[in-house]
Formats: C-alpha cells, structure tokens, sequence
C-alpha cells in the first residue's frame, strides 16, 4: 500500500512539474481584437523565453506570409518584440510566434487580429 502510494505521489509530481512551460500571456495586439494597422507585436509569456530562438510573422487569413518581424528582446525576459515596418491594409490577419521556455521547451502558437478600415 505504501509502495502505491508514493508511485502515486511521483506520478502527480512529474505530471505537474512537467506539463508547465511557457504560454503566452498577453499579446498586443491582443488576440481576436480589432483596430489600427499594429507598429509592433509584443508578446509576453508566463515564464522567461530566449529570444535567439523566436521568431514573429504575420501571416494573411490564408496563411500566406505578410512579414516576418525581427524579434528583439524587451526589459522584461518574459517579453519579445518585432516591429511592423509597413502598414498592414484593412483585413484579418494571423501571428505565428515560436521561441522557447528557459527550460528549451518549445513554444509555438498562432492568433488572429483584425486591422479595421479608416473611418
């Protein structure tokens, strides 16, 4: 009985001290908004990430590549930032960001914003 019990401990352990790593956070912009055509992409997890492994683009609905940012670091080592360098038109677009966790676990994701057309 005692045997089972710390087999159980151990699994509960490894499976929560495992299965955390790095997710976003926050994003500007921020994820399913809707507004001006961005200057930068910010994004922050919730745990430190190594910038020399990300990378940030900007992609079309249709996934086609609009930009790819250069990714640079930010005070805070849970943060990157690329900058926009050319106006995005009117329309709905997707973010596909990877980096890695302190850890060297990858992270990857996409969301999608919209840039609204000019009253």
């Amino acid at each position: 009985m005692l045997f089972k019990s710390l087999l159980a401990v151990i699994a509960a352990t490894t499976v929560a001290g495992g299965a955390f790593h790095a997710e976003l956070k926050s994003s500007m912009p921020a994820k399913n908004s809707t507004g001006p055509s961005p200057a930068k992409v910010t994004l922050t997890f919730t745990e430190d990430v190594n910038v020399t492994v990300s990378a940030i683009s900007i992609l079309r609905s249709d996934s086609t590549e609009v930009a790819k940012l250069v990714v640079k670091a930010t005070s805070d080592a849970a943060t990157i930032e690329g900058a926009v360098t050319k106006s995005l038109n009117p329309g709905k677009y997707l973010i596909r960001y990877r980096t890695a966790s302190a850890d060297g676990h990858a992270v990857r994701g996409t969301f999608g914003f919209t840039v609204a057309a000019k009253p």
